[in-house]
């Protein structure tokens, strides 16, 4: 296992694209996209358009209205941090994942916090997850005491938030139904890290005219 900040994982790879003659263009909201037998053209809420040979939607959760949605839903997740433990109370650098449903996982900060994250539910009301804070802080400090009783449970800082997932569990990497030069990447679950590498060497392959042995697996076949 790997612990790592994806905000500073997310700036380097911006930083490695730019040093390799990307070009950034943020804050910027698509508006319309036009699929063409040479190239793709996006427009934006500005005016100016950005044109491509291949477009890739990368978009976390929040998909457009071109992505067949059908076998993609929303999950909402919360998760605590702890107050500072003693010194030596949490070993090294340990990651839990409990493979249960629903799940709980347990990891440590850099500054002696224990997070603990989980308690699902399938549902998209923001307002109504955001509500839910306080009650789901509880239930997790109390799963985390029962799990590890030495640990001081009580949470100093509490969150919630959203991700996607699919019925088979498994993401959907590829190009879309009908659009062969718009490629998609949705349903990532709570392994983003991971499939979000997958999908760099598959969508790659395919921009450059290859095809990878586990297209198939990934492709967005009946959704």
């Amino acid at each position: 296992n790997i612990a790592l900040d994806p905000r500073k994982l997310t700036a380097g790879l911006l930083l490695r694209a730019l040093g390799r003659k990307a070009r950034l263009y943020a804050p910027v909201q698509a508006t319309e996209i036009e699929h063409g037998r040479d190239q793709v053209v996006v427009k934006t809420s500005l005016g100016p358009t950005i044109s491509a040979r291949h477009l890739v939607l990368a978009t976390g959760y929040e998909l457009t209205d071109i992505i067949p949605a059908t076998a993609h839903s929303i999950v909402s997740t919360w998760a605590i941090a702890t107050n500072r433990q003693p010194q030596g109370l949490w070993p090294a650098t340990t990651l839990l994942w409990e493979a249960s449903e629903p799940y709980l996982y347990v990891r440590t900060t850099a500054d002696g916090r224990v997070i603990c994250g989980g308690e699902d539910e399938d549902f998209t009301d923001e307002e109504h997850r955001d509500a839910m804070i306080a009650e789901k802080a509880q239930r997790l400090a109390a799963k985390l005491g029962h799990l590890l009783p030495k640990l001081d449970t009580r949470p100093e800082f509490a969150w919630t938030g959203s991700f996607g997932t699919t019925t088979s569990g498994l993401p959907y990497i590829g190009a879309l139904p009908r659009f062969p030069r718009i490629h998609a990447v949705m349903g990532y679950g709570g392994n983003g890290i991971t499939f979000s590498q997958i999908a760099s060497e598959m969508v790659s392959s395919a921009i450059g005219g290859l095809q990878d042995i586990d297209s198939e697996l990934f492709a967005f076949r009946g959704c």
